[in-house]
């Protein structure tokens, strides 16, 4: 992408190309990934949560939106032809505009995934990592096209501040795989770092999983992090128990997110605050154990589905879409685990 102007614009755009500078945070700890062990489930679940009320450092349960993605308004930023924002969510995608969805649905912090529509330029999500600290964490893009960074490009991004990572399968070339040598490569380099690798099976989980497996098996400690129930449409989906045979890998956790892109046609509770996903966000959690799976909105573009906040929020699908969780579950799914993941993360 190119960027017009200069001094007057933002500093994400003086600085296109480059990612932020290595900031302190607390080391990770390979043991928060692998949830089956030293800890009890139960430890594994209540720990974080219970260990903030005991501190005095909240009074409540930390809620944490494990997907989402921001960018810049395109009256500040020139987008690659084709990549521009939808016009409806042009303005109102910004971490500022976020954040003030965050103030009204009492929503702590994020995980921040690279949009598709900044493809591998990170400058943005770098300045809003750097802007706000204690408020997001990033998920940068891996690059394994043709002439791409592969694994150089990762490392980079990793020691700037990065602390997950999302594998696309769509970007790798034509006649390739995620098992080729560059995704082996970048693969290995997150178990080194401790980032979770985020799969988008937007095309259906069935073209990958055999890739997944095979990266899951070979490399055990890399953590995994499936993007929106792996996009399976129900519990009946062909898919769905491919994802929940992913359960063997105690390095792989899902996101209960996007609920309104897997929401079957046709099905009865197609809109908040979608009952058809109650049964699968149950099934996650009896299959994988809520220490397992995390909330996620997919903000913005839940913002033209159920909203962020207001009397249909994202965050309250998890309590109101019928999977009947418990309170040590819900505070485990809508933060605690998210928190334990990546340790010393956020503010509050």
């Amino acid at each position: 992408p190119v960027v017009v102007g200069c001094a007057s614009l933002p500093r994400w755009a003086q600085r296109l190309g480059r990612v932020a500078a290595p900031r302190s945070r607390a080391p990770p700890s390979r043991a928060a990934f692998n949830p089956q062990s030293p800890h009890s489930r139960r430890e594994v679940i209540f720990g974080t949560t219970m260990a903030m009320a005991s501190s005095g450092e909240a009074a409540r349960p930390s809620v944490i939106d494990a997907h989402l993605h921001v960018w810049p308004s395109p009256s500040a930023y020139t987008y690659a032809e084709g990549k521009a924002p939808p016009d409806s969510l042009a303005e109102v995608s910004s971490a500022e505009s976020l954040l003030e969805q965050f103030a009204k649905a009492g929503v702590d912090g994020a995980l921040v995934v690279q949009p598709i529509n900044l493809k591998f330029d990170h400058s943005y999500v770098s300045s809003v990592i750097d802007k706000y600290p204690g408020k997001f964490v990033g998920c940068c893009l891996a690059d394994p096209t043709e002439r791409g960074g592969g694994v150089d490009d990762l490392r980079r991004l990793l020691d700037g501040g990065y602390r997950a990572v999302r594998f696309n399968p769509g970007l790798w070339p034509s006649g390739t795989k995620m098992t080729d040598r560059v995704g082996r490569e970048m693969f290995v380099l997150c178990g080194e770092r401790n980032a979770p690798v985020g799969f988008m099976c937007f095309h259906g989980l069935d073209l990958s999983i055999e890739e997944i497996e095979t990266l899951c098996a070979d490399y055990p400690e890399t953590p995994v992090l499936m993007d929106h129930f792996g996009f399976c449409k129900g519990v009946r989906d062909p898919n769905w128990q491919k994802l929940l045979g992913l359960a063997r890998f105690p390095q792989v956790s899902v996101k209960a997110s996007a609920q309104f892109r897997v929401t079957p046609e046709g099905a009865n509770g197609a809109s908040w605050p979608y009952l058809s996903t109650g049964e699968q966000l149950r099934e996650l959690i009896d299959t994988f154990g809520a220490e397992r799976v995390v909330w996620g909105s997919d903000f913005p573009f839940v913002l033209e589905q159920c909203g962020y906040s207001g009397e249909t929020p994202a965050a309250g699908i998890i309590r109101e879409c019928g999977a009947r969780l418990s309170d040590e579950e819900m505070a485990a799914v809508m933060g605690g685990n998210l928190r334990r993941m990546f340790p010393g993360a956020w503010s509050r």
